[in-house]
């Protein structure tokens, strides 16, 4: 079976904690006609004897890793790609615009749009025209129209066919004439290429008889332009004559964000040509303004602006030019995303400095500079206040107070929320009329937004709506961290280092509600909430931490609701109650005035069991300061649930029975009658297993049966990591006051290091005869869920180890003693130490055999037993030391019964 290999590999690397000790040598297993597999044997005595601690065998073993090492890294380079995919290309071209936008830098008037609007992503739009445009280089390509406006230095190709075969290159001169072969002079600059071309012709055929000429542009002229104003580069720049203002403008790395789209001017002589960029941006058609020797362009700066926010397809900062109205800027902007049901509202800077919404009336209604226009799914009105509504909804932002003046009317219906919006409670953050300080009200969504009256809004007022995951992070461990006094783990959250600064300000339990349903430990010098275990079904019990795990990791990320306004975290644990016990998801949650039980239980997603044997205790914090503790027993509806009523600072919890099987099933394997995954009761022993698995067959050896249970495997792996201390600190001792042999000391540490990774095997001596169990019940082993146990056959053999001529597995013969066995392996070497021969039996007990009577006369060999013979380890190591490494010898040779018997397992 795959997972009993998976367990042999497991104590075969802790069986080689003591390979270099037992440098035996290496023999062939005798063959028992299939009993045990060979290579087995072989394996587990090169883990015990075939290992040598020299230096030349260690640099041997150094140099082939660095050779194997060379070969992949060779390998890793044979098959290394020599150029990116175009999809790696894009995602680092996607990582740089990333990384800019972090240090991006908003303009004052971007600053003054986003602070009015409380948008942080509003930008002025066109201006990443020129973040990648660059100037028109290299050969020319494409057809000249006969508009184009030959000057001097353009270069013409006439291709003569007919009676005259022959190809004239010609230049403008500096006279503006070109001479082409035999025809007279002709004009050129200053004139269209359609006219020059027909002039050719003309000439052509006045005086070549009989022959036709074709002209086309070889190459156009240079020219020289200042670019100038509020541009990056400011500066005189040479281009090609086919060049338009936006490749001077790409030249000059393009126009600041003071700097205007819409009226770049180009100074030709005495007079000015107004170009609107917007048109190269999909707003109006573009201008073609060719460029000419000696223009010059000038960037003015930015003229009037509006901004658009909200649901639209393009919000951002517009510049005006002339008059608009708001259907224009709408259609700047995309439109909206709805195509019905939008409203749109301007807010306008009065005279005076103030804030005001104006009802926008239709889309031929005009704009003025400085207007913002908010596109919104609900209604808007025409009153100058407004309220906000933020956190986890769809349209955030402003909204007109008359189109809004309840919470209902700002939100909808429950059904129109986000499906993970947190209902028993939002804040309603609102200014003081008198002091001006800001106050802050629970708002229970649930009832709020239900049929009975709504909570009205006043002029001002801002809304948070929180997730649950929001709900989530103020239940994680570092803002518990926080409560119980210990450093923030979070220091890049802005909202808990000031919630850290609370509660080291207040000194006060008014958040203690995220601790009372915890255990406090103290690690470290620190006290920190433990995970304990409850009454519940431990496999949901661990699905919940494993959950709990899974929200720590992805709260790593601080919330935006937190970090935008940091005094709604201490706000919400203010409110909360706690909740714990059988539910899914216990912790504390807000709340916004009384709940009843079952309302609390919702939010903790429900009771892990049925309502049978449950009892809610419920513990309620009075004004006197003594709480009242109070215990419900539910009946199978559940009925008293909507009879128990909960405030801020409450605390309920469901005590549920016992659950009634264990969390896990028991794996028999072997030669049980109905081997398999058997679901097991709280109490069930193994000879009750046995009935239900229809008892076992007749070649069954309950002897050597192997139960292995995972408590046990991380105890006996503790126990590795506690000797591997031991040792280590035994060999530092030893070596700081005596001449200690450095091989050995290298030995015995290579053993420390493995030890303190080891894994155990974790299996438990149990009694699994069925006749025995009948006549000693006491003997009965109680189940647990996750154990596994294999019951192998009879074997046929005795494995002898370690120190021997031919090590392997001999026929077993009953009456036989130890020293009969070790005989049939060949004896034992001149090296092996005869006083510390260990014998393992089949159901995993180790016994020493006496250096008195090493013969073996009085210690009884079963099949299947191992008999292992150390190498003497007096000439290598002082005294101390080997009586600290036989110690480690004898709490890793029981493991190789296991491995006898499982390796072999199919």
């Amino acid at each position: 079976m795959k997972r009993s290999r998976c367990v042999a590999r497991h104590v075969l690397t802790a069986v080689a904690s003591f390979a270099v000790l037992c440098n035996g040598s290496v023999g062939s297993a005798q063959s028992l006609g299939g009993a045990i597999d060979p290579g087995v044997i072989d394996q587990l005595q090169r883990q015990l004897g075939s290992g040598s601690t020299s230096s030349t065998a260690l640099d041997s073993a150094r140099q082939t890793g660095d050779a194997q090492n060379a070969g992949a890294q060779q390998q890793d380079n044979l098959f290394q790609r020599p150029e990116k995919t175009a999809e790696e290309l894009e995602l680092q071209r996607q990582q740089a615009l990333r990384q800019l936008d972090e240090i991006y830098e908003p303009s004052a008037i971007e600053r003054e749009y986003q602070t009015r609007l409380e948008d942080s992503t509003l930008r002025q739009f066109g201006y990443e025209l020129f973040r990648s445009t660059t100037a028109i280089s290299g050969p020319l390509t494409g057809q000249v129209s006969d508009s184009y406006m030959l000057g001097v230095g353009d270069q013409l190709v006439v291709n003569f066919q007919g009676a005259t075969n022959e190809t004239e290159t010609v230049q403008v001169n500096r006279e503006g004439e070109i001479i082409v072969g035999a025809l007279p002079p002709i004009r050129a600059a200053g004139r269209s290429l359609g006219q020059v071309r027909s002039d050719i012709t003309s000439a052509t055929r006045s005086t070549l008889l009989g022959t036709n000429a074709y002209t086309s542009v070889g190459s156009v002229r240079a020219i020289t332009v200042f670019v100038g104003g509020e541009v990056a580069r400011p500066g005189q720049y040479q281009l090609t004559s086919l060049a338009d203002v936006a490749s001077a403008l790409a030249r000059a790395e393009g126009v600041r964000r003071t700097g205007s789209l819409r009226r770049v001017r180009v100074i030709r002589g005495n007079r000015a040509i107004s170009v609107d960029l917007y048109g190269l941006l999909g707003i109006g058609l573009p201008k073609s303004v060719r460029l000419q020797d000696g223009d010059r362009i000038i960037v003015p700066v930015i003229g009037d602006t509006v901004a658009v926010t909200g649901g639209v397809a393009r919000p951002g900062i517009y510049e005006l030019r002339g008059s608009a109205t708001v259907g224009a800027i709408l259609d700047y902007a995309g439109g909206a995303v709805r195509p019905r049901g939008s409203s749109v509202s301007i807010s306008r800077i009065n005279s005076d400095g103030g804030e005001a919404f104006v009802q926008v009336t239709g889309v031929e209604q005009q704009i003025i500079a400085g207007d913002a226009l908010v596109v919104a799914s609900g209604s808007a009105g025409g009153a100058v206040n407004r309220v906000t509504l933020h956190g986890n909804v769809i349209n955030a932002g402003p909204r007109p107070l008359p189109a809004a003046p309840t919470v209902r009317d700002l939100l909808g219906s429950i059904h129109d929320v986000k499906a993970d919006t947190y209902l028993p409670m939002a804040a309603l953050i609102r200014r003081d009329p008198e002091s001006g300080s800001r106050i802050f009200q629970p708002v229970n969504l649930l009832t709020a937004l239900g049929q009975g009256p709504s909570v009205p809004l006043q002029p001002n007022d801002t809304l948070w709506v929180f997730s649950r995951a929001d709900i989530a992070f103020m239940n994680t461990a570092a803002v518990r961290q926080i409560v119980l006094g210990q450093p923030n783990p979070l220091p890049e959250c802005k909202s808990l280092s000031r919630f850290a600064d609370t509660v080291r300000d207040t000194q006060s339990s008014r958040f203690s509600v995220l601790t009372r349903g915890a255990f406090i430990v103290e690690r470290e010098g620190q006290a920190q909430a433990a995970d304990v275990g409850s009454t519940t079904d431990a496999s949901q019990t661990s699905a919940a931490k494993n959950a709990d795990v899974a929200t720590d990791a992805a709260m790593s990320v601080c919330p935006s609701t937190f970090e935008r306004e940091p005094a709604l975290l201490p706000f919400l644990i203010e409110n909360a109650i706690g909740v714990g016990g059988a539910v899914r998801r216990p912790g504390a949650y807000p709340v916004a005035g009384p709940v009843t039980a079952e309302v609390a239980l919702n939010i903790a997603e429900g009771s892990i069991s049925s309502h049978e044997g449950v009892v809610i205790d419920l513990t309620t914090s009075p004004a006197t300061g003594n709480p009242d503790i109070k215990r419900y027993a539910l009946d199978a509806e559940g009925l008293v649930l909507d009879r128990v009523s909960l405030r801020a600072g409450d605390d309920i919890r469901l005590s549920a029975p016992q659950p009634q099987f264990e969390s896990a099933s028991v794996l028999l394997t072997g030669e049980f009658a109905r081997p398999g995954l058997y679901t097991v009761r709280k109490g069930e022993t193994l000879s009750s297993l046995i009935d239900r698995a229809g008892g076992l067959t007749r070649f069954a050896y309950p002897y050597g049966v192997v139960m292995t249970r995972r408590s046990v495997q991380k105890a006996e792996e503790e126990g590795y990591r506690r000797t591997a201390r031991d040792l280590g600190n035994a060999v530092l001792a030893i070596a700081a006051r005596k001449n200690v042999d450095a091989g050995g000391i290298a030995a015995v540490t290579q053993i420390s290091q493995q030890l303190a990774t080891a894994q155990g095997v974790g299996r438990m001596v149990v009694e699994a005869d069925p006749r025995v169990l009948d006549l000693k019940p006491t003997l009965d082993t109680f189940l647990e869920g996750g154990d596994a146990i294999h019951m192998p056959k009879q074997p046929n053999f005795v494995i002898v180890l370690g120190d021997v001529s031919n090590p392997g597995a001999v026929q077993y013969r009953a009456g036989r003693n130890v020293s009969e066995y070790v005989k049939d392996a060949g004896g034992t070497q001149f090296s092996a130490d005869k006083g510390r021969i260990y014998v393992v039996y089949p159901n995993g007990l180790a016994q020493p055999v006496k250096n008195s009577v090493w013969r073996g006369s009085n210690v009884t060999v079963p099949p299947g037993t191992t008999v292992i013979v150390p190498k003497n380890l007096d000439p290598l190591f002082k005294l101390e030391l080997v009586q600290n490494i036989v110690g480690i010898v004898g709490q890793l040779v029981s493991s190789v019964a296991t491995v006898a018997i499982l390796a072999n397992n199919d």
